[in-house]
């Protein structure tokens, strides 16, 4: 359909509080998007925005209604100049999907079942929303990341399970990194590269970016 998903194994990370700068770190990174993005449809109208907004269209989800991960992100920075702190590992990769407009999302990988894998849903997964303890309804033919308990861990590049979600607990986490072919290929290796970078220096531990 046009996406492209890759993914990173970090092992032996140490999950902390939001760090002190984080809003400063934040606060400049808005400064860069504002020249970049000088109003909420300029974002839609990038290129990998407007190719996600199709691929939405393609499996019956209006990109309006159930707005991009990673969409939602950059307006809220441009909005405000900032966004919620959740922690160390989180707060590292929310900075890169600003930076990148791409999607980013982190699973406690000992609470999953590999493999894990990007396909059309059957309807027949299980979906329990983070913040959540009721399952939340999804479409048929919609696209998601699924193990092999047949659990939906992310429903789009809109919301992740509760169960596979970061704690202070977790020490091994599988990160997928989402994006549409319009960015460069060269771009996804740039962009891997510096989430390992970036969330080894913030949280420890190694990691390893899975073929």
């Amino acid at each position: 359909m046009g996406l492209h998903s890759r993914a990173i194994l970090f092992r032996e990370v140490s999950i902390r509080p939001s760090p002190p700068d984080f809003p400063e770190r934040v606060r400049r990174v808005a400064v860069d998007l504002r020249s970049r993005f000088p109003t909420p449809r300029s974002v839609r109208e990038s290129a990998p925005m407007m190719e996600l907004h199709s691929i939405f269209r393609k499996v019956g989800v209006n990109p309006r209604k159930l707005q991009p991960s990673c969409e939602r992100l950059v307006q809220l920075a441009l909005k405000r100049g900032a966004i919620p702190a959740i922690n160390n590992l989180v707060d590292t990769y929310n900075l890169v999907s600003l930076r990148w407009n791409c999607s980013l999302g982190a699973h406690d990988l000992d609470r999953l079942a590999p493999p894990v894998q990007l396909r059309i849903l059957k309807g027949d997964e299980t979906f329990v929303p983070l913040g959540s303890r009721e399952p939340e309804p999804f479409g048929r033919g919609e696209f998601g990341y699924v193990d092999a308990g047949n659990r939906l861990i992310c429903r789009l590049d809109v919301r992740q399970a509760d169960f596979s979600k970061i704690t202070p607990d977790t020490n091994n986490v599988l990160l997928i990194v989402g994006a549409t072919q319009a960015p460069d290929p060269g771009d996804v290796d740039r962009i891997l590269a510096e989430t390992v970078d970036r969330v080894t220096e913030a949280c420890g531990g190694h990691g390893r970016i899975l073929a």
